[in-house]
């Protein structure tokens, strides 16, 4: 933080510090109250700071948090400053998302709010999610910043172990990686009268384990999104034998440099919890251990001395021992639920296997330590994650044909075993690796869920058309791109028997970044908000798929994009030779063609295309239309009674060689006639808008639709449209349409019809004989029948009427 320092500061450091309230520190205690969670965790997200913009008072602002500086040179130097003294108007904390990092001088106010390199309180504007720390910056002489912790066992009984963990949040990336890094030390007292209430005096032990450098140094230099879990590092350990007593104390502090040539970074902490173990039981090692059995459990590491009375009991760690896999160790249920009691797999210094069959019932929250695995080999697994260590191991087994289902969760390693199909229940971070552990097919799917790999976390076990993930919702795989060239596989599929992966990669300096891909069945002419405009699928020489590629943070990015299909993905006449790729920007396809010509792919019977210097990202296909872009694009089709003709009105974004519409009508929705044709434009990048009238409509209701037909005889449909009679009132319709299930006859007013209707699917087959009701609408049952198009007849004074209804 930048600092302008003239002989004043001391007047103003002295005011400062007398201004300061005395508060006590936070503290553990036997029960919980209004000020305490008693022995349960400390826990800190400084979410209390939303909304303020004020001077931040160490121990009073937030109770037991501190934040203070101190400069290496001049005549304050190794002086402990409260973060918002300055040598004229104080600096208040106030908010910020990042962008004052690009501020290089500091400044303050008249008000008092800070610009430039200072102390903030991070997050998105108005947002409630905050963070504490500085854009870490100078220009007068280096410093350190710290947020301290200051903790007091006000118990009676003595704290074996302190467990904790926080998050780094990386808010502004200056470029600069020397310092760029926040450190984690501890300071505690051993008698029960000393206080800590110093940030740098006193003898300090650094937690090497809770260390973490800036994880997005290579990426633009500009702000960040610090909540992003690309941006953010979750570090966690547990000072085994801290033994503090009734009435000592204790103070971890967070510490970074702030100098604009070595970081100049925005970083921040947050989410901070401190876990004081005093209730500690270890289980014994042997494989043949049921861990529900109370015998089985000790208060000596070995697993031996008093075991415990009950698995009820408040505030206890219960440490699972034992490195056997498959060892099946629990008999039905075992149930912990003792509140801030839970199971931890390992011990902070021996680390331990646990595998949960099938059969097996835990009520809990299980822990994974440190070099620790839990195998689960459960599809509809129960556990209740807790914190899993960053070197830490999970693995979900499943040989079954049943989709196992695989937890949201911060992982460290994901495995996952045996050939049965699985599928993500939230979203997942992988900060070491993920491996698909099997010899035979092993699909993962993503539903609505993303799928995180941070950046330096492998993916192994790939083995083209039999380990990948299918994007089948939503959701989208993650990984870091960085500025070296190389190609990062993203190994997706629409289905368990389609694979059809995409690769990216980039050297332009300061462009890493985490890119999204996810892979949908075909290509559309239209897209709103990612999804296809049903009635719109491209049928013209192109590829049956969309692929979406987005990036974390727009800008500063030219990306080399590679798409690989199988045979079977393409529309009759597509060639290879002249495949390209296309970009849907701004409702439109592009007309790229620069780069054509496909490769043979990664595994027998497929194909690859590469297209360079991409710099925006939205849906990609692939096309070998020789104008280099997909068919024209309908924008609109309607139709409407106007007076006694029916108005017929369709809008195109885009034509090229384009010959002709042909309109068409339909009495039933399947059978269409040919009512006139209207000359297209040919080719065009403007917006068209065409128009005709049926002016001898039918009397009752009518489908029409649109054919157009290309210079070289290529045709495709708009989506049909219907338009009821000219007595609308009696006109039968089917509510909810679409539908999942089960539907309801009504009029055009929504007023029940009793009926009697028939439903066919579109083969003409009989699907459903709905019975006229006696009490109401008439309703019937498609639960049983695939999703899909169904025509309902129904009989009415004025004629038999077919209603087209969506079964999804």
């Amino acid at each position: 933080m930048k600092q302008t320092f003239i002989h004043c500061l001391a007047t103003a450091l002295l005011l400062s510090l007398a201004a300061l309230p005395a508060r006590a520190q936070y503290v553990f205690k036997d029960s919980p109250d209004a000020a305490s969670n008693g022995l349960g965790p400390y826990a800190q997200n400084f979410d209390g700071l939303a909304g303020t913009k004020a001077n931040f008072a160490s121990n009073s602002t937030l109770t037991g948090v501190y934040a203070r500086y101190v400069l290496d040179t001049g005549t304050f130097a190794g002086v402990e400053l409260e973060s918002f003294t300055r040598a004229g108007t104080s600096a208040k904390l106030g908010p910020d998302d990042g962008t004052e990092g690009a501020t290089a001088a500091g400044t303050v106010d008249a008000d008092g709010t800070p610009h430039g390199p200072s102390w903030y309180h991070f997050g998105a504007p108005g947002g409630t999610d905050r963070s504490l720390g500085g854009i870490a910056g100078t220009t007068t002489g280096s410093g350190k910043g710290y947020v301290g912790i200051r903790l007091k066992n006000s118990s009676t009984k003595t704290i074996v172990n302190l467990e904790i963990q926080y998050a780094m949040e990386q808010w502004y990336n200056s470029s600069q990686t020397q310092a760029a890094n926040v450190t984690v030390d501890y300071q505690r007292t051993t008698t029960t009268t000393a206080t800590i209430t110093s940030l740098t005096s006193g003898t300090w032990t650094a937690i090497s384990e809770l260390g973490v450098p800036a994880p997005s140094t290579s990426t633009a230099i500009a702000p960040r999104n610090g909540n992003a879990a690309t941006n953010r590092r979750v570090k966690q350990t547990t000072l085994v034998g801290i033994n503090l007593l009734a009435g000592q104390e204790i103070m971890v502090r967070f510490g970074y440099v702030f100098n604009s040539s070595t970081n100049g970074n925005g970083l921040s902490v947050d989410d901070i919890v401190v876990t004081p173990e005093t209730n500690i039981y270890y289980s014994l090692p042997g494989d043949n251990k049921n861990l529900d059995s109370k015998n089985n459990w000790g208060t000596n590491v070995n697993g031996t001395g008093t075991a415990p009375t009950n698995f009820t009991a408040a505030n206890t760690i219960y440490y699972v021992q034992g490195n056997t896999g498959t060892a099946d160790r629990i008999n039905g249920t075992w149930t912990v639920s003792g509140a801030n009691s839970k199971i931890v797999v390992g011990t902070p210094s021996s680390p331990a296997t646990l595998y949960v069959n099938a059969n097996d019932l835990i009520q809990g929250t299980v822990d994974v330590g440190a070099g620790s695995t839990l195998q689960i080999n459960q599809v509809n697994n129960n556990l209740s994650l807790g914190a899993l260590h960053p070197s830490s191991t999970v693995e979900y087994v499943n040989a079954s044909t049943t989709s196992q289902n695989v937890k949201g969760a911060s992982y460290g390693t994901l495995k996952l075993s045996g050939t049965g199909p699985k599928s993500l229940t939230g979203g997942v971070l992988v900060n070491a690796g993920l491996a698909f552990n099997t010899t035979g097919a092993s699909i993962l799917s993503l539903n609505d869920y993303n799928l995180l790999l941070l950046k330096g976390a492998t993916l192994t076990g790939l083995s083209g058309a039999n380990a990948f993930f299918v994007t089948n919702g939503k959701g989208s795989l993650q990984r870091t791109v960085s500025s070296d060239g190389v190609d990062v596989l993203f190994p997706v599929g629409t289905s368990a028997t389609s694979y059809t992966p995409a690769l990216l990669s980039q050297t332009q300096a300061q462009s890493e970044d985490t890119y999204s891909v996810r892979v949908a069945p075909e290509a559309y002419v239209r897209y709103t908000n990612e999804v296809g405009v049903v009635g719109t699928e491209a049928r013209d020489r192109n590829v049956k798929k969309t692929w979406f590629v987005g990036e974390e943070v727009a800008g500063n990015s030219s990306i080399t994009l590679k798409l690989q299909w199988n045979d079977a993905d393409v529309v009759t006449g597509f060639q290879n030779a002249l495949a390209h790729i296309n970009h849907y920007l701004n409702g439109v396809w592009d007309r790229y063609n620069t780069e054509q010509g496909a490769t043979a792919g990664t595994i027998a019977n497929s194909s690859v295309v590469t297209r360079t210097g991409i710099t925006s990202f939205s849906p990609f296909a692939v096309s070998s239309l020789p104008n280099g872009s997909l068919p024209v694009v309908l924008t609109a089709f309607g139709a409407q009674r106007a007076g006694t003709a029916v108005a017929c009105t369709w809008t195109t974004a885009t034509e090229h060689n384009s010959r002709d519409f042909a309109v068409e009508r339909s009495r039933n929705g399947l059978t269409f006639e040919l009512l006139g044709r209207v000359a297209a434009q040919g080719s065009s990048s403007a917006s068209r808008t065409y128009r005709f009238a049926d002016e001898h409509p039918l009397a009752g209701l009518a489908y029409y639709r649109l054919r157009q037909t290309d210079l070289d005889g290529t045709e495709s449909f708009s989506q049909v449209v219907a338009v009821n009679g000219s007595a609308a009132l009696g006109m039968p319709a089917v509510v909810p349409n679409p539908g999942t299930g089960r539907f309801a006859l009504v009029d055009a007013d929504g007023r029940p019809l009793a009926g009697p209707a028939v439903v066919f699917n579109t083969l003409g087959a009989v699907v459903r004989r709905v019975p006229a009701s006696q009490t109401g609408a008439s309703s019937f049952d498609l639960s049983d029948q695939p999703a899909g198009l169904y025509l309902v007849q129904v009989p009415t004074a004025a004629g038999t009427y077919t209603v087209r209804v969506q079964k999804n």
